[in-house]
């Protein structure tokens, strides 16, 4: 007769098959929602590096831009000083200062290769033996060589 389940018996066993069955449940839930969190932090994770490389990339593109238009105002400035020169020239005007600054000359140069090359080809132009020759124009292209050489060094 131990072997024989009461009424009871059953109806405590079917609760706790129903209560089975409902943690169960609630333990695949859990999972589902961890594994959907997870994928939500990937997402988030991946949208972070593609930021971050959308950051860097305008950080480089800014001081990029920066560092033409700072090339483009020392040319500009150095060809509004070609043109005074050669409107001073035309009309016969001469003024104390018809020095070109050599950071004109050597704009735009980054290596040594073509700091060298810049200068030798800017000595032809303005040595004083020359039409355009300058003893100042040709003192001031020196003295920034020597200096961007040194940097350079």
């Amino acid at each position: 007769m131990a072997k024989d389940l009461t009424c009871q018996d059953k109806i405590d066993m079917q609760a706790l098959e129903k209560r089975h069955k409902e943690l169960e449940k609630a333990w695949n839930d859990l999972l589902k929602e961890k594994r959907e969190v997870e994928a939500r932090i990937h997402t988030l994770e991946q949208q972070e590096k593609q930021f971050e490389m959308k950051w860097e990339m305008l950080i480089r593109e800014t001081q990029q831009l920066a560092d033409d238009k700072k090339q483009f105002e020392r040319k500009k400035k150095f060809y509004d000083h070609v043109q005074a020169n050669n409107a001073q020239q035309e009309y016969g005007v001469t003024t104390s200062d018809n020095i070109v600054h050599g950071e004109m000359f050597f704009s735009g140069v980054s290596t040594q290769k073509a700091l060298k090359k810049r200068y030798k080809d800017l000595i032809k132009i303005y040595h004083p033996d020359g039409d355009a020759g300058d003893t100042a124009t040709v003192a001031e292209i020196n003295r920034e060589y020597e200096d961007l050489k040194s940097q350079m060094n």
